[in-house]
């Protein structure tokens, strides 16, 4: 759990004083989770989600809200915060700016067909609506690591093999990340850890911190790899065909799209190593969790090894489905 900052009973009541929600009877950590400080709160009134909000600063909070706000007029299934008495959505405070949620019942799922096959018809119904104004681009790509490689030099993470590799393989992916491609609203970390389930049913899409304007295959992209692994890291197949395939039926991929799919895989997957090797070994360090970043590099190994076959696969599929619905 990325618990950075913590309440006292004084501030917790003071919290809670400002909704309609009864008076606290319990307050617990909740585990999983990099950027906030999560919390299961029971009051009198139910159960909710405090989150005190670490990595934002008021203004990405404030355009969050308004993603949120635009999403729940599309009738999104996400979770939305629950307002103040004086109808405030965010709370500043001396320890950090707060947002409380309900707490909605069920379970991160696992990886499978069925589990992937409702994720990719939910992500491509989030790329059908149309994005607002003043939503930022992508927060763990290009934009952060460029002035990332300028905050090494001179300190000893400068000549670290990731950050290398990192360059190199950075300049290796530009033509195609640069290249002319569909763009819209993006979720931007959609892991298995940012769903709900219930049971064999999609409840909501959680956690729309990330959410930005930039590339679609972005997010495409992170899905595959955030939510097609086993926990040991095996490239679940059937559970990547079935993503793709109603993914596919809702939004079909252009053909410069599945040209260039694996190539934002391999993005994705550095973009997450990318910023857990800064957070875990230069922002916040944590030796258990400094080399967290490798895990990545071993599912973006694990997709490429498939790659070809996958994608020949699911392009010829997608032709078909677009053949029959002409």
């Amino acid at each position: 759990m990325a618990r950075y900052t913590t309440l006292s009973p004084t501030e917790l009541a003071h919290v809670v004083a400002q909704y309609s929600i009864g008076t606290p009877l319990k307050f617990e950590e909740i585990a999983g989770g990099f950027g906030n400080s999560n919390f299961k709160l029971t009051t009198t009134g139910g159960e909710f989600l405090l989150k005190i909000c670490d990595e934002k600063d008021s203004a990405e909070l404030n355009t969050q809200i308004a993603l949120l706000q635009h999403l729940q007029r599309h009738t999104y299934p996400t979770v939305y915060p629950i307002p103040t008495t004086d109808q405030k959505q965010l709370i500043h405070e001396t320890f950090g700016s707060v947002m409380l949620y309900p707490f909605l019942q069920g379970e991160q799922p696992r990886s499978s067909p069925g589990t992937l096959a409702q994720l990719g018809e939910a992500l491509a119904k989030l790329h059908c609506i149309p994005p607002i104004a003043g939503l930022p681009r992508f927060a763990m790509g290009i934009s952060q690591m460029t002035p990332f490689f300028e905050e090494v030099q001179g300190t000893q993470f400068a000549t670290h093999p990731f950050v290398e590799s990192l360059k190199s393989q950075l300049e290796a992916m530009e033509p195609q990340l640069n290249a002319s491609l569909p763009m819209g609203l993006l979720h931007g970390d959609l892991f298995l850890d940012n769903t709900l389930f219930n049971g064999d049913e999609m409840v909501a899409i959680l956690d729309f911190e990330e959410g930005c304007y930039d590339t679609l295959l972005i997010d495409v992209g992170m899905t595959l790899i955030g939510c097609c692994y086993t926990p040991e890291n095996r490239l679940n197949l059937e559970a990547v065909r079935r993503f793709l395939d109603t993914y596919n039926a809702l939004r079909p991929l252009t053909e410069s799209e599945w040209h260039c799919l694996g190539c934002f895989v391999d993005y994705a997957a550095l973009s997450i190593a990318f910023w857990r090797f800064r957070q875990f070994n230069i922002r916040h360090p944590d030796r258990h969790r400094a080399n967290t970043y490798q895990e990545m590099i071993t599912r973006s190994a694990q997709f490429r090894h498939h790659k070809n076959d996958l994608l020949i696969e699911q392009k010829s599929l997608g032709s078909q489905v677009r053949t029959d619905l002409n």
